[in-house]
Formats: structure tokens, C-alpha cells, sequence
């Protein structure tokens, strides 16, 4: 406990520190933090999977946040990811033909998941990161800083999604929500991180400047609350195939880089998507 607490105390105002400067902090950290995160998942393949090269998808993860950085508005972003994430398929399917083997004792699905790991892992990590960049760069005429409000803003709404949900389930949680992905989860808990994360996305509306209706950050909130909450089933899932506790242990009492990600994952398009399409001025 006291190692996760010491952790905690260098390691989050290191990552708002971070997130105040934005680029190229923020472009350095998301590429650290995605390559480490690709690595462990391909080291958290079933049994059965043949050993996977975290040169190819850090490398295309890689591209995925750098081509971000590069974005001007949602189409340019898109445009660019579609591109590196071609690319990469094309390349990794190059690799998987002429050096991928599965284990012998289980070919076929070797195959198979091997090539789902392979291709989907990066874009699952990589392009999902990089949403955290052209967050980042939304701008306003009234408010250049507009991006960094609502990074902010899903980081803590997520946290909130996190704690709600945990001490919820602690409390009154009696009914199961996926008992044989993560067993401590239940409803009760799942619906009390979606209350704390819209009580938080209010609370968060009247602290930063978000340059909309609180109904409609509100509306951010709630969804944030359930896909945080995916994100966490998502890795829980994974972990549970390759009959693993943590994704690695690279953070000191908190376990892996991916059980760290696992909510932020899903959020931050969540939030970036919205504001530019469902909510955009």
C-alpha cells in the first residue's frame, strides 16, 4: 500500500505537469507509455500464440501518435491514422506470412488470435493514444487552452468512474456483473461509476473552462462512465486469457502500464469524438 501511494504521489503531478505543457512532453510520454503498453500486450498472448515482434507494433504505434501530432481537425487525423494503420496491416501481414509460427499443439487458434494480437493490438493502443494528442490541441477563439480543460477533464472523470465504482462495490456491491472476467465487479459498483462520473463532469464544468452546456458535459460524463468501464472489462478479458493478475509490473505496486490505461483507453475517444461531432459549436 505504501509503495502504490508513493507511486501515485511522484507520478500524477509528473503526468499533469506533462499535460500542462502538451507538446512534445505530452508526445514523448503517450510514445513511452504506448510502446511499453504494445510490449506487454504482446507479451500477454495465450498459450498457443507464437511470439510476436514489439519492434513492428511499437513502431507502429509510434506512427499512429506522431501522425496525430501532425493532424489539423478530426478529417486530417482520421486520413493520417487510416493511412499508418494500412501501412502497418500491410506490413505485419508481410511478417505474420513469412516469419509468424504458432505452437504445434494449437495451430489453427495459434494462428488466428495471433494475428488478432498482432494487427488489432496496435490500433487498440496506438490509435486510441493518439486521440489523447488532438485532444490536447483543441483550441477556441475565446480559449486557446480549450484541449488541456478537457483532458483534464476525462482523466479525472475517469478516476472518478474508477473510485465510485470501487467503493460502490465495496459497499453494497451483491450482484455480479462478469464473474468470469473480473469476479469483484458488480452491478452495483458499475452504477455507481457512472453517478460519480456524472457528479464529477459537474463539478469539473464549474472549475474549468469547457466552453459548453453543462447538459451536454453532464452527457460526456455518463458516457465516459460506462466506456471507462468497458476499457476495464476489455483488459480484464485479455489478462483473463492469458491467466494473468497484473499486465506486467513496470509500475511499482500498480502493476503494468495497460492496468493503468484500461479505462483511459476507451474515454478518451469517447470524449474527443463527442465534442467534435455530437457537441461541436
Amino acid at each position: 500500500m505504501l509503495q502504490r501511494s508513493l507511486t501515485a504521489l511522484v507520478g500524477i503531478p509528473v503526468i499533469l505537469a506533462v499535460i500542462w505543457l502538451g507538446f512534445p512532453w505530452l508526445t514523448l510520454l503517450l510514445v513511452l507509455v504506448g510502446v511499453a503498453a504494445i510490449r506487454e500486450l504482446y507479451q500477454m498472448t495465450p498459450i498457443g500464440v507464437g511470439r510476436l515482434p514489439v519492434w513492428l507494433g511499437a513502431g507502429w504505434v509510434i506512427a499512429l501518435i506522431l501522425g496525430a501530432q501532425v493532424a489539423s481537425g478530426l478529417a486530417h487525423f482520421l486520413i493520417i491514422s487510416g493511412a499508418v494503420i494500412t501501412t502497418g496491416s500491410f506490413v505485419g501481414l508481410l511478417w505474420f506470412i513469412a516469419y509468424y509460427r504458432a505452437c504445434m499443439s494449437a495451430k489453427r487458434n495459434g494462428y488466428v488470435i495471433g494475428f488478432v494480437y498482432l494487427i488489432l493490438g496496435p490500433v487498440y493502443i496506438g490509435f486510441f493514444l493518439a486521440t489523447a494528442v488532438v485532444l490536447r490541441e483543441i483550441t477556441s477563439e475565446n480559449y486557446p487552452e480549450l484541449g488541456l480543460s478537457w483532458l483534464l477533464f476525462t482523466l479525472l472523470v475517469v478516476f472518478a468512474v474508477d473510485t465510485g465504482a470501487y467503493a460502490v462495490g465495496r459497499l453494497v456491491g451483491n450482484h455480479a456483473m462478469a464473474p468470469n472476467v473480473s469476479p469483484n465487479k458488480t452491478w452495483e459498483g458499475c452504477i455507481g461509476g457512472i453517478v460519480s462520473a456524472v457528479g464529477a463532469a459537474w463539478i469539473l464544468g464549474l472549475v474549468l473552462n469547457l466552453e459548453i452546456l453543462v447538459w451536454k458535459q453532464v452527457t460526456i460524463g455518463a458516457v465516459v462512465g460506462v466506456v471507462a468501464q468497458w476499457g476495464d472489462l476489455v483488459e480484464s478479458k485479455i489478462k483473463r486469457i492469458a491467466n494473468l493478475k497484473d499486465s506486467g509490473s513496470i509500475i511499482p505496486g500498480h502493476g503494468g502500464i495497460l492496468d493503468r490505461l484500461d479505462s483511459i483507453l476507451l474515454a478518451l475517444p469517447a470524449v474527443y469524438y463527442l465534442l467534435v461531432t455530437v457537441f461541436a459549436p
